[in-house]
């Protein structure tokens, strides 16, 4: 495979991303995905593996870091904008889609919950994207799945309202830490995916979070009529998949692979699973 590091803007902001393509014939003119990591993740995460896979079957991979994260610019780092991240992978299909060396009818678009979520409404609102994988996908937020919060994101309101600096909060944490995920074991899994990732830090603004209770995919979701692979696991709090189910409930071209396991054993006790079956996915739907 033939890496590339690349970058594209939003916002103003230098986006950096690395494209990986097939070698020799498999190059010309080649079906692609595009993707970004998780919540609060960055690029190397979880995604190189696909992206080799991929490559092997002839699928090229558009991988990014959101503004604010990872080698990516952005004066405010580390503040999770929903909208913006959107906006990012508009913007990377945009750049897939001018690729000579892409064929711009046979593109998928994939990811891993919050980013499976931002899959699945680019997939909706973009007619170019003809298939999407979603794996544990963000619908909504519970208000009340992580009360602890609260204190802390009043404080943090409080302080801007006084022109200090915001506070920022662990992205993952232990049971009973105050993070912003503190079960299904995120913060052993993070810690793991963070060996090959220089640039990740375990943290978020507090601002981030108040508007995630607002965040639904749930409308786009349904607006679905392109392939849909959703992978869920079935003791998942984070994402639960009775919530997917009730999302796709009137798309009729979604397909399930179900696991039991919580939102992170999916990537420890089922990794290679998990990516076999997506990776395959995506080379098929993108074949036809």
């Amino acid at each position: 495979m033939i890496e590339e590091q690349t970058t594209f803007t939003v916002d103003g902001i230098e986006v950096a991303a690395v494209l990986t393509l097939p070698e020799g014939e498999n190059a010309m003119r080649c079906p692609a995905v595009f993707t970004a990591p998780g919540f609060a993740g960055v690029k190397e995460m979880l995604i190189p593996n696909y992206s080799a896979d991929l490559a092997a079957g002839g699928v090229a991979s558009l991988a990014f870091d959101y503004p604010g994260f990872g080698a990516s610019g952005g004066d405010v780092r580390q503040h999770i904008d929903l909208p913006q991240q959107l906006r990012s992978f508009h913007a990377a299909l945009d750049v897939l889609a001018r690729d000579p060396r892409i064929d711009s009818d046979r593109i998928a678009v994939w990811g891993t919950s919050m980013s499976g979520g931002h899959a699945i409404a680019v997939a909706a609102d973009d007619p170019r994207v003809k298939a999407v994988a979603a794996i544990i996908p963000f619908i909504r937020l519970t208000p009340t799945g992580n009360l602890e919060l609260a204190p802390v994101i009043v404080r943090d309101a409080l302080r801007r309202l006084f022109r200090r600096p915001g506070l920022t909060i662990p992205a993952a944490g232990r049971p009973g830490e105050v993070a912003t995920m503190n079960s299904d074991g995120a913060y052993e899994w993070s810690q793991e995916m963070a060996r090959g990732a220089e640039n990740y830090r375990n943290e978020v603004t507090v601002a981030s979070l108040p508007a995630m209770l607002r965040w639904s995919t749930r409308k786009a979701a349904a607006r679905l009529t392109v392939p849909v692979l959703a992978i869920l696991a079935e003791s998942d709090t984070i994402t639960p998949p009775s919530r997917v189910r009730t999302a796709f409930a009137d798309v009729d071209t979604v397909e399930y692979v179900s696991y039991p396991e919580s939102h992170f054993e999916l990537f420890t006790d089922h990794a290679d699973a998990v990516c076999k079956s997506t990776v395959e996915w995506l080379v098929d739907k993108l074949g036809e």
